[in-house]
């Protein structure tokens, strides 16, 4: 196991080498983004989730089916590169769904999931699941772990990751909804928070985002009702939920990520419920006791044409929507639909009209 992802790793560095590199135009900082709705043309793409890397202003997103990570510079409306992964990319069961931008290293996390529990009725736990550490500046492989070695087929549904600022990552698993933790320099992977009960036909949570030592995560429940939101201590040694309190305690279903956009330092949270659209929940101080459930955007134009929103994600000041073609058919032959162009909605003005209605 280990020769193979060493031999994924010194692939990969092929298979970038010759796109440009990501941090070959280098800003101080990231310029104001006043493009409004942007319209990605990628064949294939289906992007999962995304997020912005605040070093080099560039976005980088998971293609879910192709299991590959497109790499576009919102400033020039371009692709810059594509990273695919030797024996995992249009490669049968792998997905690649959670992709973030690590603000304490500049480091690129990327998870590659299996897609069969999120495709079959009971969430059956097969095949491999890897986390990548993707250092944009070498394009190379900084560490790669195979996750399914410590969950061994119990559990699994890995879709999201986070980081602390001690180095750690945070992984999520949504069967019946696990998180794992490795150590800063890739050496060990191991459970931090696990439920009591590890029955993998249970969903559970589904998404989470990190602001200081807290890590936000969203739980449907089995999808029985009401989600909730709960809060972890990341620097504890294990992790323990504690529910935050929604102020008035409005339904949120059919969820998906969470997300702190930048912007306003860790005090808003944003929901992405599928075919309801997104939810914008505060805690004014940041501390997450409670939570102020503001309201819901749903009018906008990807979800009455049939997507579901996946996740959110602010580009220099600025946020949208990632919404998802789940229903699309598969082109024969590939792992994916015919779609080239996917939107990314802007609603950051609905956002503000929320915020500024309950002050």
């Amino acid at each position: 196991m280990l020769l193979q992802l060493l031999c994924l790793c010194a692939a990969l560095v092929l298979n970038v080498a010759n796109a440009r590199s990501p941090r070959a135009s280098r800003r101080s900082e990231c310029p104001p983004f006043t493009n409004g709705t942007l319209v990605i043309e990628s064949y294939q793409l289906y992007p999962e989730n995304a997020d912005f890397d605040l070093n080099d202003c560039l976005l980088y997103i998971g293609a879910l089916y192709n299991a590959s990570v497109v790499v576009y510079d919102p400033y020039k409306a371009e692709t810059v590169a594509t990273l695919e992964f030797p024996g995992i990319t249009r490669t049968r069961p792998f997905h690649v769904g959670g992709v973030a931008w690590d603000p304490f290293t500049n480091f690129i996390t990327i998870l590659v999931d299996s897609a069969v529990p999120h495709e079959t009725a009971d969430h059956q736990i097969s095949g491999d699941d890897y986390i990548l550490r993707y250092d944009p500046g070498t394009q190379e492989i900084v560490w790669s772990l195979n996750i399914t070695e410590v969950s061994q087929g119990q559990y699994g549904g890995q879709q999201d990751v986070e980081h602390d600022a001690r180095g750690h990552v945070y992984i999520l698993g949504s069967y019946p909804g696990t998180i794992l933790r490795v150590e800063p320099d890739g050496s060990i992977i191991k459970p931090w928070y696990l439920p009591e009960v590890i029955d993998h036909t249970y969903n559970g949570i589904t998404g989470f985002a990190a602001t200081g030592e807290i890590l936000l995560a969203c739980d449907p429940l089995n999808n029985t009702g009401s989600g909730e939101i709960v809060k972890f201590d990341m620097t504890a040694d294990e992790g323990t939920p504690v529910l935050v309190p929604r102020i008035p305690n409005e339904d949120i279903i059919s969820l998906d990520a969470v997300y702190l956009p930048p912007k306003y330092g860790g005090t808003v949270l944003l929901v992405s419920e599928h075919d309801r659209g997104v939810s914008v929940l505060r805690s004014a101080d940041g501390k997450w006791e409670t939570a102020e459930y503001l309201g819901r955007i749903s009018d906008y134009a990807s979800l009455s044409e049939g997507a579901v929103n996946t996740a959110t994600v602010e580009i220099s000041g600025v946020i949208y929507t990632v919404d998802e073609w789940f229903t699309d058919p598969i082109v024969n032959g590939t792992s994916a639909g015919n779609r080239t162009e996917f939107p990314l909605v802007d609603i950051t003005s609905q956002i503000e009209e929320l915020l500024a209605a309950t002050p």
